[in-house]
């Protein structure tokens, strides 16, 4: 009996000495992040700031009209607060943009940070001399602040989005193409050809879609913005039709024409992003998408994932955006 108890108490004291070892060499784990989708919080030192010329700076920039949307919205939230009052609640805002002035510098310093006090987190701070020079500062990145932010947006969305993924349709999207994607619960494959897939997902009062498509790769003309719109009316003429007879999808060209920009920070790579608005021959449906496409050297085809929004006289940024996270879910294989 004694040499069990002996036994006994020598486990329970191994088991206890695991875990703490255990528990030594995992990291905490961070809060989960807050804030509203795509807002900012601005930290300033104190209401002058953020109601002068540095406040103006900053919503020059990120309140500015986002391209490809039918009605007027902006690029992102901004909500503001000053450091005083900048407590641990606070603390864990997912983009936080924090503002100093500091007149013994000589020069503007930049910091960023990653999940500093909660996860996903993009931290920016830009202490200049004087608020001449922190606009100036501002100004030079500010595109680069917001592909950091733009980031923090789509990691969240897919931390939400990731664990519905449904199974059958990225399974699917690999047999075919070769490459992962996470498509969220909802969807569903409404057609299936050798060079197109069109992933749909349809509620009472609005729709969204997928479209992946490929051609042969010949040469980086197919890139530019012509060649782009041009294969894509081919496909969806091919495949998209609307619901009356002899309709079909296509892309709109005078109103709000097709916007091209070349991204290195998408998942495969270098990619040509183009946002629009995509409308219909021979009925009156219409609305906004984002497409990237991208050459993939192990098949030679030129790929293009989009991703569309239906919803008529409704706000339409958020929903693209959640879209735009699914089609940065990509993952190509191991070399």
């Amino acid at each position: 009996m004694r040499n069990y108890l002996k036994l006994t108490f020598l486990l329970v004291a191994l088991a206890i000495m695991a875990a703490a070892c255990g528990n030594k060499s995992e990291k905490p784990r961070k809060d989960r992040s807050a804030g509203g989708t795509s807002e900012i919080l601005v930290v300033t030192q104190n209401d002058e700031q953020w109601d002068g010329m540095m406040g103006d700076t900053i919503r020059a920039f990120f309140l500015q009209p986002q391209y490809g949307l039918p009605q007027p919205e902006a690029l992102n939230k901004l909500a503001h607060i000053n450091v005083n009052g900048f407590s641990d609640m606070f603390k864990k805002h997912k983009c936080l943009l924090i503002a100093e002035i500091n007149p013994n510098l000589k020069e503007s310093v930049v910091e960023t940070g990653e999940d500093v006090w909660a996860a996903p987190q993009r931290v920016i701070k830009i202490v200049a001399p004087n608020r001449t020079a922190w606009c100036q500062t501002f100004n030079e990145q500010k595109e680069a602040y917001k592909v950091m932010f733009d980031k923090v947006e789509r990691d969240r969305i897919m931390t939400v989005l990731r664990p519905s993924n449904d199974v059958k349709i990225t399974q699917r999207v690999k047999e075919k193409l070769g490459f992962d994607i996470t498509i969220p619960s909802g969807f569903f494959i409404s057609k299936d050809e050798p060079d197109f897939l069109w992933i749909r997902k349809e509620l009472e009062k609005n729709s969204f879609g997928i479209f992946i498509y490929t051609t042969p790769y010949k040469d980086t003309l197919q890139l530019e913005m012509n060649s782009m719109v041009s294969l894509r009316d081919r496909m969806l003429q091919k495949y998209v039709p609307g619901p009356s007879a002899g309709s079909f999808m296509t892309t709109e060209k005078e109103f709000v024409p097709p916007l091209v920009n070349y991204t290195a920070t998408y998942p495969t790579g270098f990619a040509a992003e183009m946002r629009g608005m995509w409308c219909l021959v021979g009925d009156y449906m219409a609305g906004p998408f984002i497409s990237y496409t991208f050459p993939d050297n192990r098949t030679g085809n030129l790929v293009t994932l989009e991703g569309y929004v239906y919803y008529p006289n409704h706000d339409k940024r958020d929903d693209l955006l959640q879209l735009q996270s699914i089609l940065y879910s990509v993952r190509m294989p191991e070399p």
